[in-house]
């Protein structure tokens, strides 16, 4: 996920200040994150099928709720950033500069949106909001963004990751050739 936002900062800034330096630095770090992408998709398929080999009682009882993040997860976040991925990795002669900067900032929000999902899931497991039990045992989903906007997504994962951000990237040292 830093990874994106670092090839959309790189794109930024090659588009302003028309530096190659910053090309070269995004398609270096372009191929570090598509190994990344690569080794999270050989591990993240086998994570899903464990819902349901491994936690199969879980996965008939809260099915109705995480299944919804966790569909979208793979409907929306997961495809726009891979197709946008490829597009970045092999598109940049035919895309142009901008239409290769929209790839890598939609490869970010992709990546973003697909961890975001991932965390959701996560926080309702943890703190489960939004829910109702029905008279077969089941859990319904009972509010969309209570289970979107749970406060222990929010409070205990997400937020001190963003709050990192902003320390970690003071630390990277200044020179006429630094990426920052």
């Amino acid at each position: 996920m830093g990874l994106a936002l670092l090839l959309v900062y790189l794109k930024t800034k090659a588009l302003r200040t028309n530096d190659e330096h910053y090309n070269r630095a995004a398609r270096f770090w372009a191929r570090i994150f598509g190994i990344n992408f690569a080794v999270g998709v050989v591990t993240g398929i086998p994570m899903e099928f464990q819902f349901g080999t491994n936690w199969a009682a879980f996965s008939r009882a809260a099915g109705g709720v995480i299944g919804q993040t966790l569909a979208m997860e793979g409907v929306f976040s997961f495809f726009l950033e891979s197709s946008f991925l490829g597009l970045f990795l092999f598109g940049e002669k035919r895309l142009g500069r901008i239409g290769h900067w929209w790839s890598a900032f939609l490869v970010w929000l992709g990546s973003w949106l697909s961890g975001y999902f991932i965390v959701a899931t996560n926080a309702w497991m943890q703190y489960p909001t939004g829910h109702r039990v029905d008279a077969h045992g089941q859990i319904e989903l009972a509010s969309f963004w209570s289970l979107l906007v749970n406060k222990w997504c929010f409070g205990n994962t997400c937020t001190p990751c963003w709050a990192l951000c902003k320390p970690v990237a003071s630390l990277w040292p200044r020179s006429e050739h630094s990426i920052c």
